[in-house]
């Protein structure tokens, strides 16, 4: 156990997107089933912790996509999401709260969300991206042709679109922007600076009681 930080180096669980918005409960069968939780295959859009499993990390390795955690205090559980710009255009994110709606009842008024680091609003692709519905974008303002014919992308206006901070208890962003901020990995910048090839890591964890 890593005490210093409160959970198990060897227990953390990374699910494999299915792009079909599943949601896994990471229960303490699977938390006991492999010594190295790197092991344990979870095919789901969306993880979910509860307070049962304590130490264990449910997370992301990332560079410029958005992790979503949302933590129902008052029930204990908290899902966890890989938001990149094409599981935003599939409502990930909004999926991700429903998850908790459906399978514990949660509130909007209980739920504590975090967006972790991300690409900042100067994301380029030198064309409209094959994933964009062009409805959904078109709608949030968060993706913009320049001057130049190249597509600005905004993932944190599509995020706040989808997910009104008003609705929750508490709403934090991390604005850190990866491209830019020497801190932090990034596929983008990783094109010009080989220095930004890399993950970080974005999840949470319950601490035993």
């Amino acid at each position: 156990i890593d005490y210093e930080n409160g959970f198990d180096p060897y227990k953390f669980y990374m699910p494999t997107q299915t792009k079909d918005g599943s949601a896994t409960v990471l229960t303490q069968e699977m938390v006991d089933a492999y010594q190295d939780g790197w092991d344990l295959d979870i095919k789901s859009d969306i993880l979910i912790l509860t307070d049962k499993t304590p130490s264990v990390v449910a997370g992301y390795p990332v560079a410029d996509c958005p992790v979503l955690i949302a933590s129902d205090l008052k029930n204990g559980v908290t899902a966890t999401a890989h938001c990149g710009a094409e599981m935003i255009d599939n409502y990930l994110p909004q999926m991700t709260i429903e998850s908790l709606q459906s399978k514990y009842d949660s509130k909007l008024d209980d739920i504590y969300i975090y967006i972790g680091s991300h690409a900042g609003k100067d994301w380029t692709y030198d064309s409209m991206p094959r994933w964009a519905k062009e409805s959904f974008w078109q709608e949030t303002g968060a993706i913009k042709e320049t001057d130049t014919g190249e597509f600005k992308i905004d993932l944190r206006k599509a995020l706040l679109y989808q997910l009104n901070p008003e609705k929750f208890e508490s709403f934090i962003v991390n604005n850190d922007d990866t491209i830019t901020n020497n801190n932090y990995y990034s596929n983008s910048a990783s094109y010009k600076d080989k220095t930004k090839a890399g993950r970080q890591f974005t999840g949470a964890y319950y601490k035993k009681k």
